[in-house]
């Protein structure tokens, strides 16, 4: 059974949109999750716009419930603002430094995954971070992951950490031999499993982010918006139907779908449009997750409250 409520967001603001509300999969709304979990994605942080207040107020938000704290926060890249492009490696250092700090305010561990712009390219390495840390070496590092894609169990389920820029600078699809290791690691295991990626492996905001993919009578979905193998991957899902649930950010808008018994659910920004407000209408937000010790879950996101500068998204004119 698939539930929903909407709840109206930023009523009276010009140009607001109210999240999706809750999507779940869970049989008994009265029964105990085996795990709660924060979905956070596309943080970046930097020292500008206010950006380290906005990531105060979103852990005070999410742990200052009296019903609901999670166990784990679940991160889905795109952390710091950009180490990606000519940024130097004493600029890079800046942005690690303050996403670490913003982190002391999480009391529970933090898991993560790789987005597009935590690649440091090694731009003006320094003695502190060395042209040896450039590509995923520097980010894995800052984000305690133990390598750019892993998985691990928690609490009766399995959670796969997949890294949608292994080919980098090329992105938005799997290397051979992560796949490879995909397959080899949901064939070792029947527990019920959540997969957590940058860019979404399926997705509906793709298809509805503005006006860049009308290409005259067609619709040309860009294909760094979701997972250009997507197919391949949905059919190792079919294979392995433990697999319940993916997670993704990239996009800054919200949505969730299924397809095949899987759902996809694309988690906005926790900077929504990169500290300047809400895009495309999505404000700043994370989800709360709860997962059942028989594969099910239920998602809900949440506006967190935060009140940016101007609103400088994206909207139809006119």
């Amino acid at each position: 059974m698939i539930s929903s409520t909407r709840r109206d967001l930023f009523a009276g603001v010009a140009g607001a949109v109210a999240l999706p509300g809750l999507v779940s999969t869970a049989r008994a709304a009265d029964r105990k999750p085996v795990l709660r979990a924060a979905h956070i994605t596309d943080v970046h942080i930097t020292k500008d716009r206010e950006a380290p207040k906005g990531v105060a107020a979103m852990f005070e938000h999410m742990f200052g419930q009296k019903d609901w704290k999670p166990d784990v926060v679940l991160n889905t890249g795109d952390t710091v603002m950009a180490l990606d492009g000519k940024v130097s490696g004493a600029k890079a250092a800046e942005q690690i430094a303050l996403w670490r700090d913003a982190a002391k305010a999480c009391p529970v561990p933090i898991r993560a995954c790789l987005g597009n712009h935590d690649v440091w390219d090694g731009h003006e390495p320094t003695d502190a971070v060395p042209e040896t840390k450039k590509r995923f070496a520097l980010m894995t590092e800052a984000l305690g992951m133990p390598s750019d894609y892993y998985s691990f169990d928690l609490n009766g389920w399995h959670v796969v950490s997949l890294n949608s820029v292994g080919d980098w600078p090329k992105y938005a699809y799997l290397t051979p031999a992560q796949f490879d290791w995909l397959k080899a690691d949901l064939a070792k295991t029947k527990l019920p499993t959540v997969v957590l990626s940058h860019v979404p492996i399926l997705s509906v905001t793709s298809q509805v982010y503005g006006d860049s993919c009308r290409k005259e009578k067609a619709n040309e979905v860009p294909g760094i918006w979701h997972h250009l193998d997507c197919w391949a991957i949905t059919e190792v899902f079919r294979k392995n139907p433990h697999v319940k649930l993916c997670l993704s950010g990239h996009m800054h808008t919200c949505d969730r779908c299924e397809y095949r018994g899987v759902w996809y659910v694309c988690g906005g920004a926790a900077s929504g449009a990169w500290w300047n407000g809400s895009e495309y209408g999505f404000p700043p937000c994370y989800g709360k997750l709860d997962l059942f010790a028989d594969g099910t879950f239920s998602y809900e996101f949440a506006d967190y409250g935060w009140k940016a500068r101007k609103w400088q998204g994206k909207e139809l004119k006119g």
